[in-house]
């Protein structure tokens, strides 16, 4: 599907705050796409106050100068949303390459920072990736992490404590809520 779904303000109990990084920018060309993904990241940023506020304000001073955006960020307490699901953004890795993440993925990319409940924003991810597998009808195989499109570990965290199966089981619980 390439229409865009409604506007969201909330999943679950969580907070979305849409702010859209201006359209035609490097970061945002607004290419529309078919979505067959969504995409796990981990931001790598252990930085204080590193949260998903501070990851949409570096988006949008960024915008003009770089060719890196991504959908949605999330920690342990709200969501921002970047790019509108239906338009590529630059986050897997793989340029604008056929059936890869940036040209056919939704990018979500995880806080890490140190003030930031992990398992809190793990919880909260996997009630948005649930909502968006739901939205555009896509199977739980669906879901992909950064490392399948371009071979770098990441979500890092969720690799490298093996949790990655523990993940994808929290969001097919979230679906079976539904």
């Amino acid at each position: 599907p390439t229409e865009l779904r409604e506007q969201v303000d909330q999943v679950g109990e969580i907070p979305v705050i849409t702010d859209f990084v201006p359209k035609d920018t490097m970061g945002r060309p607004g290419q529309l796409r078919k979505i067959k993904y969504v995409v796990i990241h981990e931001t790598g940023n252990p930085g204080r106050n590193a949260d998903a506020a501070s990851h949409n304000n570096y988006l949008h001073k960024e915008a003009d100068n770089l060719q890196k955006s991504w959908h949605y960020t999330v920690d342990d307490s709200e969501i921002y949303y970047h790019i509108p699901d239906n338009e590529i953004a630059f986050h897997a890795g793989d340029g604008l390459q056929k059936d890869g993440g940036n040209l056919s993925g939704i990018g979500i990319e995880m806080c890490i920072n140190p003030e930031n409940d992990y398992e809190k924003t793990l919880k909260n991810t996997a009630k948005l990736t649930a909502m968006l597998l739901q939205a555009y009808d896509l199977k739980l195989e669906m879901v992909k992490k950064h490392e399948d499109f371009s071979g770098k570990h990441c979500p890092d965290i969720l690799l490298s404590e093996d949790r990655w199966d523990e993940f994808v089981r929290m969001v097919e619980q979230e679906l079976s809520q539904e």
